[in-house]
């Protein structure tokens, strides 16, 4: 019968040093937060440099996906500019193959007025150029 009185007595002094405890943590007043007042435009900056931060963010991490790979089989060459090798050895990208599909839908959003001259045959244009897998990424080696 004791410990039934003890067990009972330290229980209700459990709820009781409980609901003590919002007492010891409660503030007299408020804590006051001034924010600045922010108008239309302030607003509209601000979002929109949110979205094109996001879209940053999102192109470099398709980037990093389009080019990874296991083996050479997974690369291929693919014009980055609509325009290929006509602009030089800048013009085109080894990437994974299951991204082709992808890169090209980014691509053909694009539309350039191509230089009216025989395509580069210089480094990664060069007839001997061809996709491989070094370090985990697509590579052009010629």
């Amino acid at each position: 019968m004791k410990n039934k009185i003890k067990n009972t007595a330290y229980i209700a002094f459990s709820v009781i040093l409980l609901g003590l405890i919002p007492v010891f943590f409660a503030k007299e007043r408020p804590i006051e937060v001034n924010l600045p007042e922010l108008n239309e435009q302030e607003i509209t900056a601000i979002e929109e440099a949110a979205q094109k931060k996001a879209h940053v963010s999102a192109e470099r991490a398709f980037v990093r996906r389009s080019v990874a790979c296991q083996s050479n089989d997974d690369c291929v060459i693919v014009d980055k500019d609509p325009c290929g090798c006509l602009v030089g050895p800048s013009g085109v990208t080894a990437i994974n193959v299951n991204y082709m599909l992808e890169f090209s839908e980014k691509q053909s959003k694009q539309l350039k007025a191509c230089p009216d001259k025989e395509p580069s045959q210089l480094r990664e244009c060069s007839p001997s150029a061809h996709a491989v897998c070094r370090n985990k990424t697509c590579k052009i080696v010629y």
